[in-house]
């Protein structure tokens, strides 16, 4: 069980918990030393004698355990996650709204949604698309970038492929082009696929939308 629990954790989520822990350790540290120098302070400048060792102890221990609180708030609950995703900002869309995302899509590790599709005006019919399946785990080669496979292809590419092909559908059809994403159900989490994906799709040459979207889409259009 426990093997399987930390399969579930990426190489980024593991370096976020772990700066986390020695961000939290730094602040009692801080806290500690803050706690020592006011005691000492309060004895040399107000009471003018040494109080007792316990209650130095004490204002110490207790300084540090507060500080590092402090430190713990800033650090994990500002909205900041592992990866390259973002700052955790967005129109506060849930996974499952239809109205707004065209079907429930794949979440990443905190339940935001991978990926924010553009969908594009109905009335523009859309006659192709570009179906790119993203993988993530051990069906990736490692040392590579091959995250995807283009229209069912034999073999996966990375992003320069996905645009390759994007450009080829562009020249070959007279229709809108759509770029549509399906995760692999071993990529169901965000994965680093999911997230160059994401962030390459102002650069595509065309909409980026999830496979529900499309779906949806193309059911809207006569």
């Amino acid at each position: 069980m426990l093997a399987v629990g930390l399969a579930n954790f990426s190489e980024d989520s593991i370096a976020y918990l772990f700066k986390g822990l020695l961000a939290v350790v730094g602040g009692y540290a801080a806290g500690f030393l803050l706690g020592f120098l006011a005691a000492k302070g309060f004895d040399r400048y107000i009471v003018r004698t040494a109080s007792p060792n316990s209650l130095h102890t004490v204002v110490k221990h207790t300084s540090g355990i507060i500080v590092a609180i402090i430190v713990a708030l800033f650090y994990f609950a500002s909205g900041k996650g592992p990866g390259n995703g973002g700052d955790g900002s967005g129109d506060g869309t849930k996974q499952g709204d239809t109205k707004a995302t065209g079907g429930t899509q794949p979440t990443n590790a905190v339940g935001t949604p991978a990926t924010k599709p553009e969908i594009p005006p109905a009335k523009v019919q859309i006659v192709e698309a570009v179906m790119v399946r993203v993988f993530g785990g051990e069906a990736v080669e490692a040392g590579t970038e091959n995250y995807f496979r283009v229209d069912d292809g034999p073999g996966k590419t990375d992003l320069a492929g996905v645009r390759e092909s994007v450009r080829k559908k562009l020249l070959a059809t007279k229709g809108r082009v759509a770029v549509v994403f399906e995760y692999d159900p071993l990529a169901s989490r965000r994965t680093s696929g999911g997230i160059i994906l994401d962030e390459a799709k102002d650069t595509l040459g065309a909409p980026l939308l999830s496979i529900a979207a499309y779906r949806e889409l193309l059911a809207k259009q006569p």
